[in-house]
């Protein structure tokens, strides 16, 4: 492990690093950064293009029950230009109402798109942002932290940093791609809030983070399987934004259970979770992270895992930012595998009919066959 400054060194027994609420924003995080957050799908009708209003409004409904403490709608088929971004964001807001906030995202190479991004998001009214943004790879770290400051002082928002790698690692400017010094700065602005850690990030760049970071921000690593290491030395409460599904259902919410031990310092309830949560959480990065490393999401396996405890589901439109062939097929073993897997943690997979998948339980309703539908990408019935 790097050297850091005392103050920010593991902690030892009976003491954890924990982020002071120094700021209006680091209050709201405080209050609100709690258990499990959801990345919030699409949906979209039989042509694959127009939003399911009736779908969309399922699944926000389907988050609160999750108990989820956040939700952030995941913009790759509405990106932004397109009048559908601001139609799938005022749905999710409104349904949402002041139960459940809705994240934004920032997700630009440039400065002005992200800017007007920004300003439509704080008129829509969108609660926290997570600051996804491109830099040019050879950035110094006087450049990145510009690059960075430049969008974080543009709003009185919460803004999360997102700690992640391949094209949004610095190799020159930290171990493992991770900018320490850079996110060590921006750390100092009052409305910076937040860290959310990707899963390929490893667990030595993980602690290196909460290490030097944990005194002023909220760490939320997306590992669960972290967890019981981590917390004896850092005040862990949440993780987010991803398909928090997998791993619990509105019946037996085992995320958010795990993320309360957690935050709680309880160590024998922490382990006792992390045997219960362990063979889905197990499946779920099993198909997530090679996936991930490859550049995109399992999208059809990322809806499944949704469907089974009563998300709506329905097939995503094929990802053209994705790279050709990273996107898995989900098909019949994919399928069994995942139930066997919620089951192998007490969890209950819904009994509905596969095609109800298929089309998503609001088009279902209204009639729709799996026949109707334009195209059945990255699915397969065998």
């Amino acid at each position: 492990m790097m050297a850091v400054p005392a103050a920010q060194a593991l902690a030892g027994p009976g003491s954890r690093l924990a982020p002071a609420a120094s700021s209006p924003q680091r209050k709201w995080a405080a209050s609100h950064l709690r258990g499990l957050m959801n990345l919030f799908l699409p949906s979209f009708r039989e042509d694959g293009r127009t939003l399911d209003e009736e779908a969309i409004r399922h699944d926000v409904r389907h988050a609160i029950a999750q108990g989820f403490s956040g939700t952030m709608p995941m913009i790759n088929w509405t990106l932004p230009g397109d009048p559908r971004w601001a139609q799938f964001h005022r749905i999710v807001l409104d349904e949402a109402g002041g139960t459940l906030p809705v994240h934004g995202v920032l997700p630009s190479g440039k400065v002005e798109t992200d800017l007007a991004m920004l300003r439509a998001l704080e008129d829509m009214g969108v609660q926290l942002v997570l600051l996804a943004s491109t830099y040019p790879a050879e950035s110094s770290a006087d450049q990145l932290h510009e690059l960075m400051a430049e969008r974080i002082a543009a709003t009185s928002l919460p803004v999360m940093l997102y700690a992640a790698t391949g094209r949004r690692a610095f190799p020159a400017l930290g171990p493992a791609g991770q900018p320490l010094d850079v996110y060590d700065r921006i750390a100092d602005m009052d409305n910076v809030v937040a860290v959310k850690i990707s899963q390929p990030v490893s667990l030595t760049s993980t602690m290196q983070l909460c290490q030097r970071l944990g005194d002023r921000l909220s760490m939320g690593p997306v590992n669960l399987d972290f967890l019981p290491l981590l917390s004896p030395h850092f005040r862990i409460d949440w993780s987010g934004q991803w398909n928090a599904e997998a791993v619990q259902t509105p019946a037996r919410q085992l995320g958010n259970r795990l993320l309360a031990a957690s935050a709680a310092g309880d160590t024998a309830k922490l382990d006792a979770l992390a045997l219960e949560i362990e063979p889905v959480l197990s499946h779920f990065f099993a198909v997530q992270a090679p996936v991930i490393r490859a550049g995109a999401h399992p999208w059809q396996h990322n809806r499944y895992y949704q469907w089974l405890g009563g998300g709506n589901g329905g097939l995503l439109p094929r990802d053209s930012r994705a790279p050709e062939g990273a996107i898995p097929v989900l098909d019949a073993k994919a399928r069994a595998a995942m139930r066997a897997a919620f089951r192998a943690s007490g969890l209950e997979p819904t009994d509905a009919p596969e095609e109800q998948f298929v089309v998503g339980r609001a088009a279902w309703a209204r009639g729709v066959r799996a026949g109707d539908l334009a195209d059945l990408p990255y699915y397969s019935e065998d």
